[in-house]
């Protein structure tokens, strides 16, 4: 209990010290949300759904840290999401492509719970 505590006061501490949001939910998808995710998504999988986590992570945060994943409805991610891409393209060289966009996509309105 001691450790979770610590670790939770780092993570805040770190994105106030950035002043980057840190999204502090470290799981990740689990099969539960793949299967709940299948009407919207038919043929997801957990290890497309992970894809999308990683990308999230290692490219989202470099310009403006991680989003609460519940601050969007699907529609507003799906709005948000498409520029955003862009814009980390431009930024950076091009380095997310479609399917990367897609699985970013899907990740983040699989985990928002809505």
């Amino acid at each position: 209990m001691k450790k979770a505590i610590y670790i939770s006061i780092l993570l805040i501490a770190a994105g106030c010290a950035t002043g980057k949001a840190v999204e502090t939910t470290v799981t990740g998808p689990t099969q539960a949300d793949v299967d709940r995710i299948q009407s919207k998504f038919p043929g997801t999988t957990l290890v497309e759904l992970n894809e999308g986590k990683k990308l999230y992570e290692n490219n989202c945060n470099l310009c403006h840290g991680l989003k609460k994943l519940s601050s969007q409805s699907e529609e507003g991610w799906r709005k948000v999401v498409p520029p955003m891409v862009k814009k980390a393209n431009n930024k950076n060289g091009g380095i997310l492509d479609a399917v990367a966009e897609e699985k970013i996509l899907k990740y983040v309105i699989t985990m928002s719970g809505n």
